[in-house]
């Protein structure tokens, strides 16, 4: 009976220890699966986070290359905008109204369209820039035209008239230059204006730092 009792207990015994195992086992393969889990989700946050900082750092070097290629050329729209806002005030200051020209919407009264004409006429080349560079003597930016009359009135107008005042602002070996022009016959003869006033505030917009 002795020997009973005592096998009983050694079977009992072997069977926990068989079962203290199996659940330390199943432990340790559940603490390891979370280990990879966590590790494959920490890696998938890494990469993620080194995709999207790549990403930034494309845009932002696109758009530095942006302002680069801007700003390595004199003229842009927001020039164009200043100089428009200082037309648009300063004319009725001196009781005329200005039109803006610009290549295919103009004609002077000789008949002759989109004729920018000559310097003094010294045979200078002038030609339509939208960078303000180029190959000629005078790169111009923009017109701006007032048709006056004998009788004293005036408009605005794309198509010069006989009597006119007219302002070329251009760009001549680099720098900005204010040219005008009342020519009543031979062509559009530009000279660069007296007119303080028109001549500073161009040199300042042309020399601005705007993008």
């Amino acid at each position: 009976m002795h020997k009973i009792i005592t096998g009983t207990l050694t079977l009992g015994a072997a069977l926990f220890l068989l079962a203290g195992c199996s659940s330390s086992s199943s432990s340790s393969k559940t603490a390891s699966s979370s280990s990879t889990t966590a590790k494959k989700s920490s890696s998938a946050q890494t990469s993620s986070s080194t995709s999207s900082q790549s990403s930034q750092a494309e845009t932002s070097s696109a758009s530095s290359s942006q302002v680069a290629a801007t700003s390595s050329t004199p003229w842009n729209s927001a020039k164009a905008q200043q100089l428009r806002s200082f037309m648009n005030s300063w004319g009725p200051s001196m009781h005329q109204s200005y039109a803006e020209l610009s290549p295919g919407d103009y004609q002077w009264f000789g008949g002759v369209n989109n004729t920018i004409g000559s310097y003094e006429g010294d045979g200078s080349t002038f030609e339509w820039s939208t960078t303000g560079t180029g190959n000629y003597d005078y790169n111009v930016v923009a017109m701006y035209n007032y048709n006056k009359s004998p009788q004293g009135d005036g408009n605005a107008s794309t198509n010069i008239g006989e009597y006119h005042i007219t302002y070329a602002f251009a760009y001549h070996n680099g720098q900005p230059v204010a040219l005008v022009s009342q020519s009543t016959n031979g062509g559009m003869v530009w000279t660069p204006t007296k007119n303080a006033t028109v001549q500073s505030n161009w040199a300042r917009i042309a020399g601005s730092a705007t993008n």
